[in-house]
This record gives structure tokens, sequence and C-alpha cells, in this order.
């Protein structure tokens, strides 16, 4: 046996089939999980007359998702411009279905403490009252009884590198989330007396048992009385000797395996197991097959029977890409690893501590419900500054299996082609809508820093014939219809751009090249596709005429053509693992301000293999 064999022989979770990510691209140089769709619901923005949120900050982390009576609930942190800076205050946005979003809410506020009962680091550095840091890795409990309780955690950061979870805060606090959205008064639920905050020194929220609502008293002690749940507060509250029973680590995300264990894993690729729901627990342990870094990882049972496991496969903390999933039957053994987010926008704001990539992503505990759709939800954010949801249809899949023949007129308008690989953007749109009576595919772009992605995995295919239907409406200058034909890694076969000048250009052989002139109607265009030869023949037509039909080379050698990607930008400034954001070392974007907008429709989209000669 071999050491590598020996060393991974004893791993809690095992990822296999020796599968690594390449990060010095954004989606690791995986294939893509099939049908997954991007939703941003919080865009930062310093400017607060565009920002979503009101008040223009740009540090926004730590999402968490729930599910109940019909509706999404994300719940996340914001400070001004820096992780451990405060003022900090957490943000509530729902969903009825998980696509469009209200505006972000204000659930837990700024608040300021006396630091006379303080004891923790760098008490020195602050005065007499201090601004506390919201920092929690849990948001959601819904009781047994079907009550919605939402949390946060109030910490002390006397500096910015003295973190608020160090065990030293203020407190935990609740409130009630009731059905017309409106909420209960906040209560602590726990004060942290090991950090020197009790109930007879911290009078800013009243204790929990203070209420007058005799079932909202009961719901916040079944909480406190649920082990799994309350393990994932060991961060901050680890000098709290009554509430943990496993041994602490960085949020930790559990599951339950098809014996009844449970199966616990914390940042780092920690795992812990507890046969009796949690009352003790196994050590901790590291898996180095699953290999990963300071960010979160995530794992659940999906409702095909299976389990998902869901993570940074990456030792480069800094750059937190890609985000994978792999998969399994037991919870123990996993392989196929898909990425699910298939690019990154460059971080647009100075912020210190801004860890690069998507990351920090939390789906629907096991404990509370879940929707009825049967897919994998999930959210996370970008760069520390956007928050996103996604839903990934379950079976996870990586790969088309059939010819393609998708005709948009189907679809109701508002519908979201399942088949299909969206992005989204707040200040971009991919949507089904009516035009002249029938349903088309609309890709709008306002956005200066990102674009929205239309991506159709195709069924991998030597040879491929790719035909399409698309109308220009307004393509303004530094946005084109781009349509690219990549395999299942991203190399990329051929480019095509109707470029705002109505010029139609391809990228052919590494650089673009001049073919024709377009007009602003319905165009067809036919692409045969040669992995063979290494070139594409491209027909472009009216529903009229002929225009024009021609050989290209392919910019770079294709095994077999595997997806089409439909955009509006060639490109954008994105980050490099040479671009850190931890140390403060990127600066403002400029001009992070909506643009006139950009917007093409698709009509169809088909896609076969040929037989080759």
């Amino acid at each position: 046996m071999s050491y590598k064999e020996e060393l991974l022989k004893a791993d809690r979770i095992r990822i296999h089939g020796g599968k690594q990510a390449d990060i010095r691209f954004h989606d690791g140089g995986l294939a893509h999980v099939k049908g997954v769709k991007n939703y941003q619901i919080m865009r930062a923005c310093r400017d607060a007359a565009n920002a979503v949120d009101g008040c223009g900050w740009t540090y926004n982390h730590a999402a968490m998702i729930a599910w109940w009576q019909g509706r999404f609930f994300v719940e996340y942190l914001s400070n001004p411009v820096t992780e451990h800076m405060p003022p900090s205050q957490t943000f509530l946005v729902t969903s009825t279905d998980g696509r469009h979003w209200e505006k972000p809410v204000q659930i837990f506020p700024s608040i300021e403490i006396d630091t006379d009962p303080y004891l923790g680091p760098g008490k020195d550095l602050l005065g007499k009252t201090w601004q506390c840091n919201c920092h929690q890795r849990m948001a959601f409990y819904v009781t047994r009884s079907g009550k919605l309780l939402a949390s946060a955690f109030y910490g002390i950061s006397p500096h910015i590198h003295i973190a608020p979870n160090n065990g030293y805060g203020v407190g935990r606090v609740v409130r009630e989330i009731y059905p017309d959205l409106s909420f209960s008064p906040i209560y602590f639920l726990r004060y942290n007396a090991p950090g020197g905050y009790t109930r007879e020194n911290t009078d800013v929220f009243p204790y929990f048992e203070e209420s007058e609502d005799p079932a909202f008293v009961e719901a916040c002690r079944e909480y406190l009385d649920n082990r799994l749940v309350v393990q994932q507060w060991w961060e901050e509250q680890r000098y709290d000797k009554e509430l943990f029973t496993a041994p602490g680590g960085a949020a930790l995300s559990y599951y339950t395996l098809p014996d009844g264990d449970v199966m616990g894993v914390y940042k780092n690729g920690l795992v812990i197991r507890s046969s009796d729901k949690g009352e003790t627990w196994t050590d901790r342990k590291p898996s180095y097959s699953l290999e990963t870094n300071t960010a979160k990882v995530w794992g659940q049972k999906t409702d095909d029977g299976r389990y998902a496991l869901v993570f940074n496969p990456s030792r480069n903390g800094a750059h937190r890409w890609p985000l994978a999933i792999v998969t399994g039957e037991n919870g123990e053994d996993f392989d196929h690893m898909l990425a699910l987010v298939p690019e990154i926008s460059p971080c647009r704001y100075e912020g210190g501590l801004k860890n690069l990539g998507a990351q920090y992503m939390r789906g629907i505990a096991e404990c509370n419900p879940r929707p009825h759709d049967g897919k994998l939800w999930l959210t996370y954010s970008i760069n520390k500054e956007d928050i996103w949801v996604l839903e990934a249809p379950v079976p996870i899949a990586g790969a088309e299996t059939e010819d393609v023949c998708d005709d948009f007129a189907a679809y109701p308008a508002g519908e979201k082609p399942d088949a299909w690989n969206l992005y989204i953007p707040q200040w971009c749109g991919v949507e089904t809508a009516s035009l002249d009576g029938r349903t088309v595919l609309t890709l709008s772009d306002h956005d200066p820093y990102d674009r929205p992605r239309a991506e159709r995995l195709i069924q991998p295919a030597v040879l491929s014939e790719i035909s399409f239907r698309v109308l220009p409406e307004a393509i303004v200058p530094g946005t084109a219809i781009v349509v690219m034909v990549e395999d299942a890694q991203g190399r990329e076969a051929i480019r095509l751009m109707f470029d705002a000048d109505h010029m139609l250009r391809v990228k052919t052989g590494g650089a673009p090249r001049e073919w024709m002139e377009y007009p602003d109607e319905w165009l067809n265009v036919r692409m045969v596709v040669d992995c063979v030869k290494g070139s594409a023949r491209i027909t472009l037509a009216t529903d009229a005429e002929t225009l024009s039909e021609k050989d290209w080379n392919f910019n770079q050698p294709l095994e077999k053509a595997g997806r089409v990607i439909f955009t509006t930008k060639e490109t954008l400034p994105f980050n490099t693992i040479e671009d850190c954001g931890k140390g403060g070392m990127l600066v403002d974007l400029p001009d992070d301000l909506p643009t006139p907008e950009s917007c093409y429709h698709l009509a169809s989209f088909e896609a076969k293999a040929l037989e080759l000669e």
C-alpha cells in the first residue's frame, strides 16, 4: 500500500476519483453541474442610492438559508468596509420562489456595549463603550410547533485581527419571525458569561425568559436543548462548558448517515461522528482527501437519497474557488467533482480580510423543513461583498446525454428553462419573456463589472452541429452578443461576438477577426464544430437569405465540444491567484454604477452529435 493509500484509508470522509481542482480557473477546470442556477440576491454598491440595502455597506458575508411556510429566508452579516470592523448589522432577505428576492431588511441592528465586563484580549484598545460585530455560524431554527426563530451573535473586535468569534463576545440573541414577516422583540438567548457578559450587567435586550409570550419562551428552551444545533455555536461561545458536547471546531455542518449516526464536518476538513444524536462525539480528525482550507464545508442528504458535499477544493484560503460539489451513496464516500459556480466577478471594493471567491456556503439544515421541489438550495457570498443563492437539480449530473432541441416558445413567460445553467447578477437578467406573442430567453446587462450567463451543456461529441436563433435589441459599447463553444473543462473552440458597431467578429486561432456586418433582425446561426479538423464551419442567415458561410480555426485543441455559453461581455477584469484581498491589498474599482442596458433574445437552441464520415 502506498503512502497516500495508507494515509487516506483512515479518512472518515473519503473523496474518490483522484480529481483535483485547478485553481488557476474560477471553476477549477471542472465540468459544470447540469441545470444549476445562480441568483445574486444582494449586490454591494458604495453608492447608497443604488444599493439594494439602502446603506451602501460593502462587506457582506456569512449567509445562511431556510425555507418556511412557502418562503425562502436568507440572513447575512454586513459591515461598512471590512470584516471585524464595526459597526455591524444582520440583514434578512426573503423570496417566495428563490429567484426574485425582496429588499434586505435589518433583523439585528448594530449595538453599542459597555466594555467594563469584557474579559477578552485587546481591552486596552477599547473605549468606555464599543460597537459590536455580528458574527454567527447558524441563523434559523424551526421548532417542533412550527415557529421560525432567527438568531445572531454579538462579538467584540478591538482590532481587525482580534476576531469577534474568539469566545469573548457578548452573547447570542434571538427573535421570532412571524408568518406576516414581522418580528418579535429581540431577546438574549444566551449570555456569554466566560467573556464577562451576564444578565446582570447587560441590558441592551431583555432575557428571553422575560417574554410575555409563553410559546416563544418554550420555543427558545427547545432551541437551547437541541445538541446538534447548539454545537454550531462553538466558536463564539467556546468557553461555555455547559453548551457543547463535541470537540471544538469552526463552522460545523452535520448530516445523518444511513445507520443513524451523525457526521460532522468543520473547516479545514476536520470530521467528527456521533452515534447518539450529538450527546457524545468521537475526536476530531482530518480527512486528507477532503482538500479544503479555512472556508466552510457543507454536507447534506439530498432528496434522491444520496449525499452531497460542497466545498472549495483548494489549500489556498485566500482564493476560495472553485465552489465544487461531490456526491455519494453513503455519506462517507464521495466522487464526481463538479463546479457549481462558473466564474467569479472581480472584487470591486477594498476591505480587510476579503478572501476572494464563492465561499461560506450553507444549505438548509436537516433539522428544518425543505421546499417540495426536491432541489439542492445553497446560499453563499462572492468576495465577501455580494450574496447569492443557487438551486441545483437532483440528482446531481455533470453532462448532457442526449441531443438538445430547446424551443423557448414551449415555456410560459417567467418560467425557468430547467436544463439551462443560468448565472444572473442583480443588475443583469436571464429570463423567459414574451416578445411579439412568443416566449424567448432574454439576456440583459447594465452591470459594469459582471455579466449574465446562459449556458447549455450539450452531448459531448467530436463532431457537433449547433444551431440557434438570436435577435439583437440594444447592444451598447462594451457589450456584445457573445457566444462561446467550449469543452467540459472550459477550453474554448470558437467565439462569436456580435459587437455594438454591428460587426460580427470571430475569435479564431487566438485572435478576433472581422467577418461581416450583421442586421438588426432575427439571425439564424449554424455551426458544425469538428474537433478532429480543429475548425468550425459557421453559417449566418436571416429568415430571407443566407448571408455568409465560412470555416474558422479553433482557438485551442478540443477532444469534444461539451457546452455553449451565451453572455454579454467577452471578458471582465477578473481576479487571479496573483490578486489577494486578505490584507486590504485591492483598491476600489471606479464607477461602480449601473450602465446603459444591453439586451438580446434567444428563440431556440439545438445541438446534436454527428457521425464521423
